[in-house]
């Protein structure tokens, strides 16, 4: 049985080697703007804060009425109740509000539309930790979910940045960093 073997200019064998090289990012490897864009730790660009308005529309039924951004560290959710009445939540109060809610998170994955349902599928439970989209349901307007896109994916750019490697990189191919003595 006589074997065929592939001369040094086969373009299905060159094809393959260009692909697979491209398949395991040898291609990038000397590009000095990615090493320069992995290795731009540091200082992490803290995104906007959110405001979040809910209405209480029957007793103990909530429905988020409207979300906008604001300043870093000025998030706040102000809550109107049924009976005319107005409340706000800001600052530690509202940090330890979502804590609880992160911590106790597998309860209001269930549904319901209570007060804390509510705040953790809005857009300041994404920013206390839900990593999973948003649910209509919760919004008065579907359409108000659309209006923090953007910042859902400026929080989490911040998230994979802020938890990135800051030293280098790390994996199979990471290669060598010390001098002729390493």
């Amino acid at each position: 049985m006589k074997k065929r073997y592939l001369s040094v200019g086969d373009f299905r064998r060159n094809a393959f080697i260009v692909a697979a090289a491209a398949c395991m990012g040898l291609t990038s490897c000397d590009n000095p703007s990615s090493q320069n864009e992995w290795n731009a730790g540091g200082e992490v660009a803290v995104p906007d804060g959110i405001i979040t308005e809910m209405t209480e529309e029957a007793p103990d039924q909530w429905k988020i009425t409207d979300e906008r951004t604001t300043a870093p560290g000025q998030s706040m959710a102000i809550l109107k109740y049924s009976d005319g009445r107005v409340d706000t939540l800001q600052g530690l109060e509202l940090d330890n509000k979502l804590q609880d809610l992160s911590q106790n998170q597998g309860t209001y994955q269930q549904g319901g539309f209570g007060m804390s349902s509510v705040l953790w599928w809005s857009a300041l439970g994404y920013m206390a930790g839900r990593n999973m989209a948003p649910r209509a349901g919760y919004y008065a307007n579907p359409n108000l979910m659309n209006r923090t896109d953007t910042w859902r994916q400026n929080v989490q750019t911040y998230r994979q940045r802020a938890t990135a490697p800051t030293s280098g990189r790390s994996g199979f191919f990471r290669g060598r960093s010390g001098g002729a003595g390493a």
